[in-house]
């Protein structure tokens, strides 16, 4: 990862608070927006590239590596990219169901096969799946609408509570702070072992 990219990306109290503000705001201000493209769109991808670095940030060691965080956090938000035909007038994408059809386990399933398959890009792969993932996660929370994760075998959309995805959040943020803290903690017990 470009250094730049990395401190970017870097779990710093700095940046897990402007993480937090920006992710409440955009979450906040998506559910009053309704279903446009223009707020809603860019704050609800806004929500979704949060979404996924607070749990990148919380699952720490590996997810943390430029292979894996700059795939899942691409993925989790094109993956709307299968919205567009929709507001371009075409329902190809869409008839039956309340988002396109590629917001399945179907999509994961493939993408998952791939991994299995091809080796060499099987650590990228596995990080796009993830993206994915939380991204369907944060999607079943949204305005009542649901996935139909079961197409095509079924159209039925579940849904979540937004507010047992907000407490999950939580939870991740508290995760995140306790990073930064033993972070902190094993940095001042090495300098003061160097002083000893």
């Amino acid at each position: 990862m470009s250094r730049r990219l990395e401190r970017l990306l870097a779990l710093t109290p700095l940046h897990l608070i402007i993480a937090v503000l920006v992710f409440t705001a955009a979450d906040v201000a998506y559910l009053g927006a309704g279903d446009s493209f223009f707020p809603a769109g860019l704050l609800d991808e806004t929500a979704h590239f949060l979404t996924m670095l607070l749990i990148l940030w919380a699952l720490g060691g590996r997810f943390l590596e430029q292979r894996v965080m700059v795939p899942a956090l691409i993925a989790t938000v094109l993956i709307d990219a299968d919205h567009i035909p929709g507001y371009l007038g075409a329902d190809f994408l869409t008839k039956g169901t309340p988002r396109p059809y590629t917001h399945s386990l179907l999509t994961l399933a493939v993408i998952l096969v791939a991994a299995l398959a091809w080796r060499r890009r099987r650590v990228t792969l596995l990080a796009i799946a993830l993206g994915v993932a939380v991204h369907f996660w944060r999607d079943l929370a949204e305005n009542d609408s649901g996935v139909s994760l079961l197409w095509p075998w079924s159209r039925h959309p579940f849904t979540l509570s937004h507010s047992s995805y907000l407490a999950v959040m939580a939870v991740v943020v508290a995760l995140d702070a306790l990073r930064l803290r033993r972070a902190s903690t094993a940095t001042r017990a090495a300098a003061a072992g160097r002083r000893d």
